[in-house]
């Protein structure tokens, strides 16, 4: 017994793994009541910052802080106060080129590690955590302004990328201008001459060749186009048309062999598979980096992922073994991790609708219990929300967007979504013993059901009447 009992001796280690989050929000309380400080944060005052004059003693907002903590959080704090600068020895240390608002943001992070970003704080935001080494913040920045680029700052957010040196916002600052070329120039070239000139210079002339003299010559029909065109090749109206060869050829493009795929998935942490439709030709991508095999559920699932496109070849990527979500950023060839998901459940389905990304039904994977509960992801903000339930809890579903609405069909009904209206409507019963696929095509939702019959809906008949039956051709 006593030999036996020789295995467990020796010292007990014990984590408290509350611990750090409790000691971070005791510290934010000392923070917040200006208790245990030990130096102080000065920003140059908004006047100064507008005006440009260095008026050494004109001090805006000051915070009260422990350098502990600064010093933990960002690397340029911790060389500042470990250094043997001068600022180490200093009870208040201005800090120029930061404005009171960002200061407040990035102090509040570093005692929470939390942080608000806004489209009227975000660039000075980004400048402020680029100087303060502050990693975090300056990719959620990042990603912010990428979530958030439209046709009013697309040029904006480019020359902001261009000027800090961000490639990764700059290309898809420039995707996005590629994309919405014409769009962009017929509504901005008359007020934004210059922004118009920079816009073209994302443009790869130098790519076309004499196959694309008809699209190049109908580009240039458009009196818009034609005028900024001219002056930027700043050649005549007669030759605008031909192919610049004057311009440097560029290196090719990244995505200029871009191929569609079919994704495969398989069991947790297996390779994705990818396959060429037309070249059958085979690629295998690295799921995210989670282990995704250790989960035990009341139900086992086989199916451990579940992903969607988008219209702009984005992949956005759920687990049905974690409340984790992933986007896909083929550039990098990497997952970044997005906010987690306020739900788990397995056997659920998925859908994008006009910047959202919806995740509905499945089963709790504790309790094994059916969800009506319907997640919605906001692509340009990066937050999760709950949206209206399903009427009825559904097993086995597929998703599908037409027409902007979301609809949810399984082998027994279909379920249509309002996103304007908030609400669900029936759209009429399938009644058919098995429901494999359902995708659109042609304004219709083609439902494959039992095999060789397939079922198509239409909602423009709708009201239980937009559903017809023709049967699939199976090859020999």
């Amino acid at each position: 017994m006593a030999m036996a009992l020789s295995f467990f001796s020796g010292p007990e280690v014990l984590e408290d793994v509350n611990h750090a989050r409790g000691l971070m929000d005791e510290l934010k309380f000392l923070y917040d009541c200006r208790l245990l400080g030990d130096v102080t944060i000065g920003v140059e005052s908004e006047e100064e910052e507008s005006t440009g004059e260095a008026a050494r003693g004109d001090i805006g907002q000051l915070f009260l802080c422990s350098r502990n903590v600064l010093a933990a959080a960002s690397p340029y704090f911790k060389s500042m106060f470990t250094g043997g600068l001068n600022e180490s020895m200093q009870q208040r240390v201005v800090i120029r080129g930061v404005d009171s608002e960002s200061m407040s943001v990035i102090i509040d992070y570093c005692y929470t590690g939390r942080v608000t970003i806004t489209e009227s704080n975000v660039q000075r935001l980004y400048a402020a955590s680029n100087m303060l080494q502050l990693e975090y913040i300056r990719k959620a920045c990042s990603s912010f302004m990428t979530r958030r680029l439209d046709l009013s700052n697309c040029v904006g957010i480019l020359k902001f990328a261009d000027s800090y040196g961000n490639p990764e916002l700059k290309d898809t600052a420039q995707a996005f201008i590629a994309r919405h070329f014409s769009q962009w120039i017929e509504e901005n070239a008359p007020q934004k001459r210059e922004d118009a000139l920079q816009a073209l210079k994302c443009v790869r002339w130098n790519l076309f060749n004499e196959k694309d003299k008809c699209y190049l010559e109908g580009l240039m029909a458009r009196p818009l186009i034609e005028k900024y065109l001219e002056t930027f090749f700043n050649t005549s109206a007669e030759v605008s048309c031909a192919i610049p060869a004057t311009l440097d050829i560029p290196k090719q493009r990244i995505g200029v062999n871009a191929k569609e795929m079919i994704l495969f998935f398989g069991l947790p942490n297996d390779n994705i598979m990818c396959c060429d439709p037309y070249s059958e030709d085979l690629y295998f991508m690295a799921p995210p980096l989670e282990d995704l095999s250790s989960q035990d559920y009341k139900r086992s699932t086989m199916e451990s992922l579940i992903a969607c496109a988008t219209p702009d070849n984005n992949l956005y990527l759920a687990s049905h073994l974690s409340k984790h979500f992933w986007l896909y950023n083929p550039v990098m060839n990497s997952w970044q991790e997005l906010a987690e998901r306020p739900l788990g459940r397995i056997h659920s389905g998925m859908g994008y609708l006009n910047g959202h990304v919806y995740l509905l039904g499945g089963r709790n994977p504790v309790t094994d219990s059916r969800l009506k509960e319907v997640e919605c992801y906001s692509i340009q903000r990066n937050q999760w929300t709950y949206v209206a339930p399903l009427p009825h809890s559904l097993g086995k579903m597929q998703v599908v967007a037409l027409n902007d609405h979301l609809y949810v069909v399984n082998k027994r009904r279909m379920l249509c979504y309002d996103p304007r209206r908030n609400r669900w409507r029936h759209c009429g019963s399938l009644r058919r013993d098995k429901l494999h696929k359902a995708c659109v095509y042609q304004d219709q939702i083609i439902c494959v059901c039992d095999i060789p019959v397939v079922k198509a809906y239409s909602p423009t008949r709708g009201n239980g009447r937009g559903w017809g039956t023709f049967p699939l051709t199976v090859g020999p």
